[in-house]
């Protein structure tokens, strides 16, 4: 009797495998339930970020040309010759497909971050910013410079979105695809 009681109390101490099967599907229902409504939150993150670093190169090239009374796209030589602006991190490649050009292009940064008194040395009051990271799929922003003295043409803060393929064409008036931008005004 003595080795029966022992043995039932042992059949007692742990879950039965019925138990833990049920565990696990409710544990995974949930899982399912879940994480399509924490990785949508993080996508939401991500272009809620890509929209705010727009803005912020969008007002920190309106101050830059309120306070030099020229847009940010002289090359090295001084002349307004850039037509492409770009930040930190992978440059799309399919941007001449969409009408941008690219090149003579320029950092973003290599204008907006410091001056070397090269061409504007009286009215450059930056740094304009601090710094021009990666959109947050590792993308470079890019400006259609070539576009800032064309009369009715659209001006864009770009970033690829989370395709990293640009989906817009060069100056016009809306965005397509996934892509996230921010008119110049």
């Amino acid at each position: 009797m003595n080795a029966m009681s022992g043995r039932k109390a042992r059949n007692d101490a742990g879950f039965t495998l019925i138990e833990v099967i049920v565990i696990v599907a409710i544990l995974a229902i949930l899982a399912g339930i879940l994480a399509p409504m924490i990785f949508s939150q993080i996508d939401e993150a991500k272009i809620s970020r890509a929209t705010s670093d727009a803005k912020s190169i969008n007002t920190a090239i309106l101050v830059f040309r309120k306070d030099t009374g020229q847009w940010p796209n002289k090359g090295a030589d001084c002349q307004p010759n850039l037509n492409l602006l770009h930040g930190k991190g992978i440059v799309p490649a399919n941007l001449a497909a969409f009408g941008f050009e690219t090149s003579p292009a320029s950092r973003i940064s290599d204008l907006l971050e410091f001056d070397d008194n090269r061409c504007w040395p009286q009215t450059w009051k930056g740094p304009y910013l601090k710094t021009v990271t990666a959109d947050p799929w590792g993308n470079a922003y890019f400006v259609n410079a070539l576009k800032f003295d064309v009369n009715g043409e659209a001006v864009w803060v770009y970033s690829a979105g989370p395709n990293g393929i640009v989906d817009t064409f060069a100056g016009a008036m809306s965005t397509g695809g996934d892509d996230i931008a921010v008119r110049i005004k």
